[in-house]
């Protein structure tokens, strides 16, 4: 037999190795896929929640935070993202009505945070002076859910009717209320300058003011009123659905688990709270 060359002798052993690496490849799958699950930072503990418990099945999620909803929603269908984690699906809605996207829920909305009306500056609503200023979302969907809120108790009224009243469909104002529409990302830094204002819990939460949090808010959703309104989705392109149905519905499996709202109550002593299970 001849002797095989050095060169050959070379390609041959990289052959193998290939042939091995592809093997092991393989035999993981799609699970050694990196996934990237866009949140902002109020969710962050939860998706890293979902990331720990999926490890151990071989996923490997990365939790990337953002500061902006629309980037982020952006991101999501531009395929930066694979999926992301944030808003509600009215929200949702909206934001592909104005943007001409193609981003679609998956899975069941998860009920865990209420909106909250709060202030610091006055400990009821009987103290709220006429003319007061209230911050509020400025988007369509979130401005609507906290106007309801303040119309159900009472501190305005609505024009019946409306899926997404603005400041326009106020019929009835007693107090003169001033509002102030201002980008939800951004009311945590305009607080100070207000007399009042709407925030979902985990907002409030999160402000470390031990003179404002969910036992002092002057007004909670009641989970009748956040279920016309809706939770938290998983958002995707809907031109990557089929493709990753498998993650997608683990994903949304442990969401909608018993252990998972009792790791809510744990963490969160009741500001987040399980209102689906």
């Amino acid at each position: 037999m001849k002797k095989m060359s050095f060169t050959a002798l070379s390609l041959v052993i990289v052959l193998a190795l290939s042939v091995l690496a592809g093997c092991g490849k393989s035999a993981s799958g799609d699970q050694s896929k990196q996934i990237v699950i866009g949140v902002i930072a109020r969710e962050q503990p939860d998706i890293d929640y979902v990331a720990e418990k999926l490890k151990t099945e071989g996923y490997d999620i990365e939790v990337k935070v953002f500061n902006d909803n629309i980037a982020l929603n952006n991101a999501t269908a531009e395929g930066e993202i694979d999926a992301n984690y944030f808003q509600n699906e009215k929200y949702l809605t909206s934001f592909n009505q104005s943007n001409g996207t193609n981003l679609i829920t998956y899975g069941p909305n998860i009920y865990t945070t209420p909106v909250v009306f709060v202030s610091k500056k006055h400990k009821s609503l009987d103290s709220l002076p006429e003319g007061a200023k209230i911050g509020i979302a400025n988007d369509s969907a979130n401005r609507a859910r906290e106007l309801q809120l303040l119309a159900t108790n009472g501190l305005i009224k609505l024009r019946e009717g409306v899926d997404l009243p603005t400041l326009l469909d106020i019929t009835e104002n007693k107090k003169k209320l001033n509002f102030v529409e201002i980008d939800p990302r951004s009311r945590v830094g305009a607080f100070a300058d207000l007399d009042a204002m709407t925030a979902p819990s985990i907002t409030v939460y999160q402000m470390k003011d031990p003179e404002v949090t969910i036992d002092t808010a002057l007004l909670q959703e009641t989970p009748e009123v956040y279920k016309q309104y809706g939770g938290i989705v998983l958002a995707i392109n809907k031109d990557t659905e089929e493709q990753n149905k498998e993650w997608l519905d683990k994903v949304v499996n442990i969401l909608s688990s018993k252990e998972y709202a009792e790791w809510l109550l744990e963490t969160y002593n009741g500001v987040k709270k399980p209102y689906n299970s």
